[in-house]
């Protein structure tokens, strides 16, 4: 059961992963003075091997267009202390670095990173890969259905989430593990808000099964639990349940915070690197040229 638990946390808290796809020219980025956020959403998360909760906070716009996330543990990163997603595939990440050729010197810089350009190349290899692997051989993506995922069913039940009306969904589970076979209910809640989450499930996705493949997967299959997320609107998951016959249960996640802010980040005083449309390749280059 602990295993269902923790893939689903890696899948909605481990974010900023996207997939790669062919993209044509891309158009000139240009940054914007500042990213503002109309809300932030804070999650209490429990992991069985950490005693204390993890806290994760998600600042989000109020049509989507990009999102921010931060853990206990950004601001320690002196490299990437702040990151930004957006719903076009590019990551924003502000921190700080060695001036070039002056090395007893630091400066806030922010990058601009194209994750669909970047992986494009890696892609490609690794279709090639695959198709010259023995067909034994090949992994079974895309086939693979993420069953413990799928069927919740709307119980009947409602509470509010600060003040938004939320609707629970549930399945019963049999899970074989360590030899051992167990059985419960896991349970999810999903709050109706006023503001666009749905990044936060179409980007955190290849933590499962591979990026678009998987999101497809989440929305083609009926009442799939993250899928719920990609598939209606304005849904934001606010709490997971999980109950063993006979055995534990608990919260696997909450959300202990809903409200509206006006937090801004700023990008004056930063030295800019745009690499949007550059691959991995050609971004490593770049900045091997400014050392």
């Amino acid at each position: 059961m602990k295993k269902i638990i923790y893939l689903i946390i890696l899948t909605v808290s481990g974010i900023f992963r996207t997939n790669a796809q062919e993209t044509g020219k891309t158009p000139e980025y240009k940054v914007p003075a500042a990213y503002n956020f109309d809300y932030k959403v804070v999650y209490e998360i429990n992991k069985e091997e950490n005693k204390t909760p993890e806290t994760m906070s998600y600042y989000f716009t109020k049509n989507g267009d990009y999102m921010s996330m931060e853990t206990a543990d950004s601001q320690k990163e002196k490299d990437m202390n702040f990151m930004i997603s957006t719903k076009d595939g590019l990551m924003i990440t502000f921190g700080e670095e060695r001036v070039p050729k002056s090395q007893d010197k630091n400066r806030k810089v922010l990058k601009v990173m194209d994750m669909h350009s970047m992986m494009k190349g890696s892609a490609e290899s690794m279709a090639a890969l695959a198709k010259a692997m023995p067909k034994k051989d090949k992994p079974d993506t895309e086939n693979k259905k993420p069953n413990q995922l799928d069927n919740f069913i709307k119980t009947g039940r409602t509470k509010q989430f600060f003040g938004y009306p939320a609707e629970e969904y549930s399945k019963e589970f049999t899970k074989e593990e360590n030899g051992q076979m167990h059985s419960g209910t896991m349970s999810a809640w999903y709050a109706k808000v006023d503001f666009d989450p749905e990044m936060m499930f179409s980007l955190g996705m290849g933590s499962t099964a591979g990026g678009q493949s998987q999101s497809k997967m989440n929305q083609s299959h009926p009442n799939n639990m993250l899928g719920m997320g990609l598939t209606q609107k304005n849904y934001l998951l606010v709490e997971m349940n999980f109950a063993e016959n006979g055995g534990k249960s608990g919260t696997a996640m909450k959300v202990v915070s809903i409200e509206k802010t006006s937090f801004s980040k700023s990008t004056d005083g930063y030295y800019i690197k745009n690499y949007a449309g550059m691959s991995m390749m050609e971004m490593m280059q770049k900045e091997s040229e400014e050392k």
